[in-house]
């Protein structure tokens, strides 16, 4: 513990780092939402192989998302727990914009499914983890 210097302390731990800084450090939150975003397109397409034949534009956009979840799922990887790229930033906001309009359309249409919900709050949580690891 430092001697007293006379000035107050805002923070109850001693050289301003709090007792959790390394869970903060190691924790890499785009990967686990990532892999599952890929997981979750990839069923989705392999589970309807009719649609590239009845709906082929519908089935573009899927292969879109898997793309995009595939790219990300790697480059989050790749850095692992370290400070985002700004393309990987870049990246996982595409995705959740992606997602975002995907579940408006389907709110709209009101044929919105719990998966089209998991798909907005996993691109929500990777980007959320690249913008905190990317203020460090």
């Amino acid at each position: 513990m430092p001697a007293p210097t006379g000035k107050v302390t805002l923070t109850p731990w001693v050289d301003d780092v709090p007792p959790y800084a390394h869970l903060m450090k190691a924790t890499n939150l785009a990967l686990p939402a990532a892999l599952a975003g890929t997981a979750d397109t990839a069923l989705f397409l392999l589970r309807r192989p009719a649609l590239f034949r009845s709906a082929p534009a519908r089935a573009l956009g899927s292969v879109a998302f898997l793309a995009v979840w595939i790219t990300l799922t790697t480059r989050t990887a790749h850095e692992g727990s370290e400070k985002p790229t700004s393309s990987t930033v870049a990246l996982s906001s595409a995705a959740l914009a992606g997602n975002v309009a995907m579940l408006a359309i389907h709110v709209r249409h009101r044929v919105a499914a719990p998966r089209v919900f998991l798909g907005t709050a996993l691109s929500g949580v990777a980007l959320a983890d690249c913008i905190r690891r990317s203020q460090r």
